[in-house]
């Protein structure tokens, strides 16, 4: 496999995981905790406020790293 296409894939991979970390931290939250999908509807604030500062802080730790793991993904190249 060519080392620039699988580097290239990595470097989506780590820019498209601000995107997809909401979805898996709803995701993990439910299952861990096993809380229904449903509470989530119906207006109870407390899980809510929990998943957007989990993913609040995935984002700031993301926007802090993003720099030194773009730059470990392309020194391979």
């Amino acid at each position: 496999m060519n080392d620039s296409l699988l580097v290239s894939v990595l470097v989506l991979c780590w820019r498209w995981s601000v995107f997809l970390m909401f979805p898996l931290l709803v995701f993990g939250y439910v299952e861990v905790l096993g809380v229904p999908l449903s509470d989530f509807d119906n207006g109870v604030n407390h899980h809510k406020w929990i998943l957007v500062s989990l993913y609040l802080l995935y984002v700031l730790l993301w926007w802090r790293l993003n720099r030194r793991v773009l730059a470990l993904i392309t020194r391979r190249r």
